[in-house]
């Protein structure tokens, strides 16, 4: 069995890209002749086809039959894959301007991109007859920006304090107006807060609206009567369109083109034929209103087929309608698919080497040079150079009312991406919490998906890989941009995201001692590092996180009282953590600290923090806690000292 490794879907540029200046022409005929006898990746499966599969998914990234993965978010009419049996084209529209607000600030603000066509050719003929070109698509959803209609009469980025009503706690709910729902279910329930992590509040009359910080989970919150209710089915403008519409996926308006020519397809329904029927040659089929198969007979009886799959959350909703498209061509052509110069397009040479996959508009194979140290920017420029449709090549029919102009390719600014900002729809954490376990090469993929709202499609996503797609484990084949790790809280001993540190925008010191009791003047240390800034959310309303570091000599024994968040963060219960012998210095692997922040109008939000040290190294004493001891005493013989801070819970930019 073939084992799959998440980790090479993505962003798997080769290795010898590395001395691409080096390396000139194509395999030599032994390589290819090589790789024919060991049917490198045409035993692969989609539907009934048995051969070599490759496609795209999410915004979007691409994956070649050869295992290569990158992103090509541009926007505009690409072309997918040509070769002699199949010429595919594909249009890229923006996200809504909802999103661009979203994530702003984080270099994909003109350049995030969702599969809104896909237009398909099949050159040889069958029965003697000239296959016509499919295409399928959402038409212009564009007029959809702006608020998303299920969110109409929602406030977003607002909560109400309390968190919760009484005698009620935070569920988690999938939508929106499942949570209005269980609002509407409970007596005395005047309004409600949702987030994008699923958490849903109740909130009685008396509650007061609140501002969420931006690098929480995004928020939405209203009355009941107002926020939440079914919206209207959103419908194309065009009367002729809209009778010749079908709907699929979360009611996504799709529209089937056939040789150029709108074809109503709106009795199509679950299961049902969108062209041909169970035993044609040419068949298109609607798989249960989620996906859609294209599947072709050969005069050998093989197979070729393509899948479709509509993901997304609906017309206007954020992460819209859109497509992941997989392809499979059929090993019994596989000499002709290897010919040398036989491919064009995005999806690369389907031979078994991933060295060849980036092409020119030609299909001659070229290398590309990581420009700054930066592939996403270097392949993105790969995409608009190289493979955008031209007037006189264009396979795509525009929508009703535009032109070539209005779909070709639009060159845009590509800045990588940095989940450590306050613009995505979850919070860096949350974002390092869901991705942070796949492979390197996984994670860029899964970081930008999550940031814009499309987070959880990505078990889904994955699965169909695993079914679809065998890809290469060589490591040397391999090289990729690092994505950005979780800052550290020790480099080298040294450490990091301290008092003068954490915000490096301001050189306001966000920790103050308030009071000492003992006779030991704090000494000149840092006691807090790993501060985290406003960790919080709608589960436990603002924290910071920290770690506590021993500025002392010798060990100590260190016990850290604060505030810790019960019954939805409307109240602090006291809690004392102790870390008997703790040693002088950085600790990566010591516990990090959650502490509530008190909150309150105009006023920055803020934790109070105390923290006991005993030690050799401590003259004088004082009195311990009795919170932070087992028993009633502290009885080892050693100075004790107790300093009370204040921490600012944000950087001033983000207060």
């Amino acid at each position: 069995m073939v084992s799959f490794n998440v980790g090479l879907f993505l962003l798997a540029v080769p290795a010898f890209l590395v001395q691409a200046e080096k390396i000139r022409g194509v395999p030599s005929e032994d390589a290819v002749q090589r790789e024919l006898r060991k049917n490198y990746g045409y035993d692969e499966k989609l539907g009934q086809c048995r051969g070599a599969t490759c496609g795209l998914w999410g915004d979007p990234h691409m994956i070649t039959c050869d295992g290569l993965g990158f992103d090509c978010q541009g926007l505009g009419a690409f072309n997918i894959m040509e070769n002699h049996m199949y010429k595919i084209q594909g249009r890229f529209v923006d996200v809504g301007n909802t999103e661009h607000n979203l994530i702003k600030g984080w270099g994909l603000s003109e350049g995030a991109s969702l599969t809104n066509d896909i237009a398909v050719k099949f050159k040889p003929e069958i029965d003697e007859e000239v296959v016509p070109v499919f295409q399928f698509g959402f038409g212009d959803l564009s007029r959809h920006d702006g608020t998303f209609p299920s969110e109409d009469g929602c406030t977003p980025y607002q909560y109400y304090n309390p968190g919760d009503m009484s005698g009620q706690g935070r569920s988690v709910e999938k939508t929106l107006q499942k949570c209005h729902d269980r609002c509407e279910g409970i007596e005395g329930c005047a309004k409600f807060s949702y987030w994008a992590d699923g958490g849903c509040h109740m909130n009685s009359e008396g509650h007061t609206e609140r501002p969420s910080p931006r690098n929480w989970p995004r928020s939405l919150s209203g009355p009941k009567e107002e926020c939440g209710n079914p919206p209207t089915e959103a419908e194309l403008k065009d009367d002729e369109e809209r009778f010749k519409t079908g709907k699929i996926g979360p009611q996504c308006p799709l529209l089937m083109h056939v040789d150029g020519a709108l074809v109503d397809i709106s009795a199509v329904g679950k299961w049902g034929f969108y062209y041909g029927n169970q035993s044609s040659k040419v068949q298109i089929q609607n798989i249960n209103n989620h996906a859609i198969s294209i599947r072709y007979t050969l005069d050998n009886d093989d197979k070729a087929e393509m899948h479709l799959v509509v993901r997304g959350h609906g017309p206007g909703e954020l992460w819209s309608c859109h497509f992941d498209f997989w392809i499979c061509l059929p090993g019994s052509e596989q000499t002709l698919f290897m010919e040398e110069g036989s491919a064009r397009g995005l999806l690369g040479t389907p031979n078994g080497n991933t060295r060849d996959d980036f092409l020119d508009a030609d299909g001659k194979i070229i290398g590309i040079h990581n420009h700054a140290n930066n592939w996403h920017k270097t392949l993105i420029d790969y995409c608009y150079n190289n493979h955008c449709v031209t007037h006189d090549d264009l396979l795509l029919t525009p929508p009703k009312g535009q032109s070539f102009d209005d779909i070709k390719c639009e060159h845009v600014d590509y800045v990588p991406f940095d989940p450590e900002n306050f613009s995505c729809v979850l919070t860096p954490d949350q974002i390092h919490d869901a991705c942070s376990h796949l492979p390197p090469l996984a994670i860029r993929a899964c970081e930008l998906d999550c940031c814009e709202g499309g987070c959880g499609e990505l078990p889904e996503v994955i699965e169909e890989i695993v079914d679809v797609k065998t890809l290469s484990e060589e490591k040397e084949d391999i090289l990729y941009d690092d994505p950005k790790p979780r800052a550290e809280a020790c480099v080298e001993d040294a450490l990091q995201a301290t008092s003068d540190t954490v915000c490096p925008s301001t050189r306001t010191e966000v920790v103050q001692l308030l009071s000492t009791s003992g006779s030991m003047k704090l000494p000149d240390k840092d006691i807090f590092y790993g501060i985290k800034m406003d960790a919080g959310g709608d589960e436990v309303g603002r924290t910071v996180k920290f770690k506590v570091n021993n500025p002392f000599e010798n060990s100590s024994d260190i016990y850290v009282k604060y505030g810790e968040s019960v019954f939805g963060h409307a109240f602090m219960d006291p809690k004392c953590d102790p870390f008997v012998g703790t040693k002088s210095g950085c600790d990566t692997d010591a516990v990090e600290i959650e502490v509530a922040c008190h909150d309150y109008e105009n006023v920055a939000p803020f934790a109070l923090v105390q923290v006991y040290f005993a030690s050799t190294s401590i003259e004088g004493t004082t009195e311990i806690d009795r919170c932070c001891l087992e028993g009633d005493e502290y009885h080892q013989d050693k100075g004790i000292v107790m300093y009370s801070f204040e921490i600012q819970c944000a950087c001033p930019a983000t207060n």
